[in-house]
């Protein structure tokens, strides 16, 4: 199976979605950038394993386990997208390469490949190849050429 590893916050919005986004309502997620974690979907058939914080508002079976996980399920399925997988909460001495290698470790029959979709340039060191760095300082969170990059590695292309 291939496995899309997805942040949330700096992924799928970014500081330029927060400057116009309604801050009265659950609005975190920028719905245009969706389209392009479906696109990765339909082309590759990953698996979305949820890496963001936000996992923690979904149960193991990947429901909604109060209102913020209602939003993110809600929201992806707008898209036709679910969410596979999360990883584990390791605690807070452990980085995001931790709990990415431990549900790699723990999956690891049934992974093909996998890709990482992330804003956090730092610490991913045996990852480096499969991890793709999204900006949402000075871009959009994931962009067109993020999606590009994600499909060729899941697929096993040379871009």
């Amino acid at each position: 199976m291939k496995i899309l590893f997805l942040d949330i916050d700096g992924v799928l919005n970014s500081r330029a979605y927060d400057c116009r986004r309604n801050w009265n309502e659950q609005t975190n997620i920028d719905e245009t950038r969706l389209p392009l974690v479906k696109e990765i979907v339909e082309k590759t058939g990953a698996g979305i394993v949820l890496t963001s914080t936000w996992r923690r508002h979904l149960d193991s079976a990947m429901n909604a386990c109060d209102e913020a996980g209602e939003y993110v399920v809600r929201t992806f399925a707008k898209q036709g997208l679910r969410i596979f997988s999360k990883t584990p909460d390791l605690g807070g001495g452990a980085s995001r390469r931790d709990e990415v290698t431990a549900w790699l470790s723990e999956h690891d029959k049934i992974v093909e490949t996998f890709v990482i979709l992330d804003d956090c340039a730092f610490g991913w060191e045996e990852l480096s190849p499969f991890y793709i760095h999204t900006n949402p300082h000075f871009g959009n969170g994931v962009e067109e050429e993020h999606a590009i990059r994600a499909i060729a590695i899941l697929n096993g292309e040379t871009i």
